[in-house]
């Protein structure tokens, strides 16, 4: 009897600790190529935990099954943005993170482990395997040869041939003419609209002046003033980084950007505009003219210091 049981409760527990394990999920996992397919990944989360995941770009890193061995491959497109949240699950909260991915080869594919920081500790999310295919075989069926058949052309030219012997030139003449005239145009206007391009510091740079010339707190609209030196930081420091931080909280914010190589210094400066717009609309702080400029100011060297002008164009 007590065998009975230690066999039941073994069952059991192992049940448990699997459902609470993070699982990574295919919506097809044999798929043909080209393709779209969601690798959907879910982790329990503990009460209040906060949560990092910084995801991949461009390419899925995942390794392809060869005759010998598994080689490491970038046949894996990214399509649009990585999406996480928060959900419910039987009552109990789960972070749900989810990637729309397109295979562009024929194999079988191993999607690679990634991680995700649960409260500043990393937990991995485990790989999943993928196939795809030129063509998904019906089961049962069989595959058969194309039966190729052949017709002898007349000896005589038909119309058409005969029209394009005489005149083919001009045809030609006009089609390539009609081809250089777009190519033309089109040049001429990619030109003119490159000249109007700003980078992603004068774009952000314009943005500050233009939010400082509406001097809003001179109108009883300071909230709506830190509301937007907020967002131009943080659409800056999210274009810039390739990351997304308006839905962040501040210290995620500077969790995620000291990742990316920014000293202390940036961080803290970072800090006090975010923190300082934070206590502005839900504290109702009221800071001084010469606070507001100073927060501006800092807002621009922050931008200076940070700007890569040779890789971010808008």
């Amino acid at each position: 009897m007590r065998g009975f049981i230690a066999i039941v409760v073994f069952i059991f527990t192992g049940f448990v600790l699997r459902s609470q394990a993070p699982s990574a999920t295919l919506s097809q996992n044999d798929v043909l190529i080209g393709k779209r397919v969601t690798l959907t990944y879910l982790v329990p989360l503990p009460k209040d935990a906060s949560y990092i995941h910084i995801p991949e770009k461009g390419n899925f890193p995942a390794s392809k099954s060869g005759d010998t061995s598994a080689v490491s491959t970038s046949d894996i497109e990214i399509i649009g943005e990585f999406m996480d949240t928060v959900v419910l699950i039987k009552g109990k909260r789960f972070w749900k993170g989810s990637y729309v991915l397109v295979p562009w080869d024929e194999g079988i594919y191993r999607l690679a482990a990634q991680k995700v920081n649960i409260n500043e500790k990393d937990v991995t999310l485990p790989g999943t395997d993928l196939n795809a295919r030129l063509v998904v075989q019906k089961e049962g069926g069989k595959i058969f040869d194309i039966e190729e058949t052949y017709t002898d052309l007349p000896e005589e030219p038909s119309i058409l041939v005969s029209f394009l012997k005489k005149w083919g030139w001009v045809v030609l003449s006009a089609m390539g003419l009609t081809l250089f005239l777009l190519w033309f145009f089109r040049r001429q206007k990619a030109s003119n609209s490159e000249e109007n391009l700003l980078t992603l510091k004068e774009k952000t740079l314009q943005s500050i002046l233009q939010l400082e010339q509406k001097r809003l707190w001179e109108k009883n609209e300071l909230k709506d003033h830190y509301i937007e030196l907020s967002f131009i930081l943080r659409q800056y420091l999210s274009e810039r980084f390739g990351i997304h931080l308006l839905e962040k909280t501040t210290i995620e914010a500077q969790l995620i950007l000291k990742q990316y190589g920014l000293t202390e210094k940036l961080l803290f400066e970072i800090g006090l505009i975010l923190n300082g717009s934070d206590m502005v609309k839900f504290a109702k702080s009221a800071p001084e003219e010469k606070i507001i400029r100073a927060n501006l100011d800092d807002c621009r060297s922050i931008v200076e210091q940070t700007a890569d002008e040779g890789l971010t164009h808008v």
